[in-house]
């Protein structure tokens, strides 16, 4: 029988927009019929089908809209996930933390957690997404900016945007000079939070005003798109990102790690956590060093001391045999975060398949028949349906003529530690 949950049940801070759909395996329609089929995943455990519900304007509650993040985990699911199987002060782990969506919602809900990622970017982005600054400062501060700020040239700031290859070709002069003038200030701020702020609220002006398009992770130029002036959006991200701070909650404990989850001797948490939520990126997509290079290079980033560590996606490669490199690489990362497990704890991974030369690869189920049978059990296999337009990998990557996903989805994987 179908189930709907609004999280304004399980906390006032919630909208009754926002919440998700559950329905068990007798009520799948024909289509996620044959994708669980495709995918033999069916096999391993009961299926549910699981659907966020919100737009995207209603999910981008508290600081969730601070910054677009391509291929972002949907709150709905981490939030979930987070009061079905855990309690008030139980410990959360996110080793692949992404956009921070995890952190914020297990602060919200009075969890304890740890997030982490290999790439810097996300764990700015989750520290600011979870960190309160009382209101007055954030005000003031923006009207320092407001008074202060003028364009610079190199000459005047020699910043450099670290490790772009070509930034002319990715921004105009006057975009740049713009984009220096407002790093400037921002280097000058002492209060340690205020600047993680300043600097998240930067990265999310920096897309929007450069010569690449908006509208899809991959960078692509749009000439139209280009502002000379970055300022203005700046101010708008701030005042957007102002808000989010002001409706966050009192948090719980949360700590943030910068470390590689393929290296079992860098992130020691073993034994440690309730829940681990795992969203890795998917066979065949891209590099979120590459996708986020514009942003990374302004932030002073090198991308180049990251992107060799990220787990192998072989994006745009086109040969089906190189799944198994995926494997590999993910097998050691899922390993290493189902090691944090209490036992009876429970792994959330949420991961997709692919389609490469007219060929389906089964990747997720090659993944779980790496598991150690004798340690972990896989509980439940959740084939996520998407609703409204939200920026998931089936609408964005995995088009079959008119009909959107209808050849692939992506799943949520629960595995539960004996």
């Amino acid at each position: 029988m179908s189930e709907t949950i609004w999280f304004n049940r399980l906390n006032d801070y919630y909208s009754d927009k926002v919440g998700i759909e559950i329905r068990n395996q007798e009520e799948l329609i024909d289509r996620e019929i044959v994708l669980i089929e495709k995918s033999g995943l069916g096999q391993l455990a009961p299926v549910e089908a699981w659907t966020a519900l919100g737009t995207n304007q209603q999910l981008a509650y508290a600081t969730h809209g601070i910054f677009r993040y391509f291929g972002k985990f949907p709150p709905p699911i981490a939030t979930y996930m987070i009061s079905q199987y855990t309690s008030e002060n139980d410990l959360v782990i996110d080793p692949m933390c992404g956009s921070g969506t995890t952190a914020l919602e297990a602060g919200i809900l009075k969890r304890r957690c740890v997030v982490n990622d290999l790439n810097p970017l996300s764990v700015l982005l989750s520290r600011v997404k979870t960190t309160k600054i009382d209101e007055s400062l954030l005000v003031d501060k923006l009207e320092y900016f407001k008074s202060h700020y003028q364009p610079m040239s190199l000459e005047e700031y020699g910043f450099v945007p670290v490790a772009l290859k070509d930034p002319d070709h990715w921004f105009l002069k006057e975009t740049s000079d713009s984009l220096r003038g407002i790093k400037y200030l921002i280097e000058q701020e002492k209060n340690a939070d205020l600047k993680d702020f300043l600097n998240v609220i930067f990265a999310a002006t920096i897309r929007r005003v450069s010569r690449a398009t908006t509208q899809q992770g991959r960078l692509f130029l749009d000439v139209a798109t280009a502002s000379e002036d970055a300022f203005p959006t700046f101010e708008k991200r701030y005042e957007i990102g102002m808000k989010g701070l002001a409706e966050l909650p009192e948090m719980s404990d949360i700590e943030y790690y910068n470390v590689d989850l393929k290296d079992l001797n860098a992130f020691d948490h073993e034994g440690k956590a309730k829940l681990v939520i795992l969203h890795p990126p998917y066979f065949n997509s891209y590099k979120y060093s590459s996708v986020n290079s514009l942003e990374m290079g302004w932030l002073g980033y090198d991308r180049n001391q990251y992107n060799k560590k990220e787990v192998k996606e072989f994006f745009k490669v086109g040969k089906p045999e190189k799944y198994e490199r995926y494997v590999e690489d993910m097998s050691l990362a899922l390993s290493n975060a189902l090691n944090m497990l209490v036992p009876d704890g429970l792994l959330g991974l949420m991961i997709g398949d692919t389609i490469m030369k007219g060929e389906y690869i089964q990747v997720i189920k090659s993944l779980m028949e790496k598991l150690d049978l004798n340690q972990y059990e896989i509980s439940k296999v959740a084939i996520r349906v998407p609703k409204y337009t939200e920026a998931t990998w089936v609408a964005s990557q995995r088009r079959n003529a008119n009909n959107i996903g209808i050849t692939l989805s992506d799943y949520i994987i629960l595995i539960r530690k004996k």
